[in-house]
């Protein structure tokens, strides 16, 4: 039986839809290792806008990777180098323009996060890290 154009379209549609949804599952998206705060920090960062800097599961793009952050040397723009570590964390996402990363050029906006959030954030930020102890 020959199909027709619209068809072979619908096909074509429904294979990519399918490609699609295997492609996202194998690109971080499980969240079946994060502990129960970091998913909460992990949602309180996606709702706040952070994704499109910081990638949808702290990969970077316009903004620093999330990926083993936590405990790492910073470079800031002022030439100065500090350790990623919880308070340094907390205040760059409570105050975004305390401390700017060297070589991003694009300036972090205010987010109006609270303390606890930002220490969620912090937690999911953590659990990124390959390497914690």
């Amino acid at each position: 039986m020959a199909r027709t154009r619209l068809q072979h379209g619908r096909i074509a549609i429904g294979a990519g839809v399918v490609a699609l949804a295997i492609g996202l599952g194998a690109c971080g998206g499980d969240e079946s290792s994060l502990s129960d705060v970091a998913k909460r920090g992990k949602d309180t960062a996606l709702s706040n806008g952070c994704a499109s800097c910081h990638g949808t599961n702290g990969q970077g793009g316009v903004g620093p990777t999330w990926i083993d952050l936590a405990g790492s040397d910073v470079e800031l723009e002022d030439g100065t180098t500090v350790v990623a570590d919880d308070p340094y964390l907390i205040r760059s996402i409570l105050e975004p323009e305390a401390d700017v990363v060297a070589g991003y050029t694009i300036a972090m906006p205010a987010n109006g996060m609270t303390e606890a959030q930002a220490a969620d954030v912090v937690a999911y930020i953590k659990e990124l890290t390959t390497d914690a102890p």
